[in-house]
């Protein structure tokens, strides 16, 4: 089971050619002062498309997970008016937007410091859509569907995380399971902040997950997925 779960989490890596591993910006640039907010669930292909561009403009930001059965889906339509995902707040600017489309072009210009992410390659941009759509296919939904329920009082997680990462991805997939919510923080190939995770941790290597609930800190896709499967199911 372990084997064939690394296998599909690699295959949807290689579907998507790599996306999400490369930082695109400058290391000088700056940051923004606040967290973007990102309700989004792991099986969706355009919430994928979204998380690629945030991870190769080295953006960090909050994630909560709004999978199927999950418990923040009433509070989203409050929100933006409707259940769809992804949805991007930004509240550096007051920005906040539905359509994967618009949160890419958004990204780039406001963060972008001159480059462009997202899909390079001189072919439709509806590929993109097919192509994100198989790789969700490839990991027969999981991240869709929440099997957890949120718990009040629980403190964010955080996760040193790279999009294309196959083992990333297995610990994002089991943390929109659980509805649990996280800071993401993006450290893709080029990033500065991967001197930190190395200061931090020892190594540079992703997962690597943090838990200010219990002062856990642990690298190894396996030993986090089972570690929040213990803990939060």
């Amino acid at each position: 089971m372990g084997l064939a779960n690394d296998v599909g989490s690699f295959a949807a890596t290689i579907v998507r050619l790599g996306r999400g591993l490369g930082s695109v910006v400058p290391a000088e640039r700056r940051a923004p002062g606040r967290l973007l907010e990102l309700w989004d669930f792991e099986a969706c292909p355009y919430c994928r498309k979204v998380r690629e561009v945030l991870s190769e403009l080295d953006l960090d930001y909050v994630a909560h997970p709004v999978a199927r059965g999950g418990s923040r889906r009433a509070a989203l339509v409050a929100r933006g008016g409707k259940m769809q995902a992804p949805y991007l707040a930004d509240p550096n600017t007051g920005t906040a937007m539905y359509e994967s489309d618009d949160i890419i072009g958004y990204l780039n210009s406001t963060y972008g410091g001159g480059a462009r992410a997202g899909w390079r390659l001189p072919l439709p941009g509806f590929l993109d859509d097919l192509d994100s759509v198989l790789a969700s296919a490839v990991r027969l939904g999981r991240g869709g569907r929440t099997h957890g329920q949120a718990r009040d009082g629980v403190e964010r997680l955080l996760l040193y995380n790279m999009e294309g990462s196959p083992y990333c991805r297995k610990v994002r997939e089991v943390l929109c399971e659980l509805d649990l919510e996280y800071v993401v923080r993006n450290v893709p190939q080029g990033s500065p902040k991967r001197a930190d995770l190395v200061a931090r941790g020892g190594k540079m290597q992703v997962p690597y997950l943090i838990d200010p609930n219990t002062g856990a800190e642990m690298y190894e896709s396996d030993e986090i997925v089972t570690y929040l499967q213990t803990r939060y199911a």
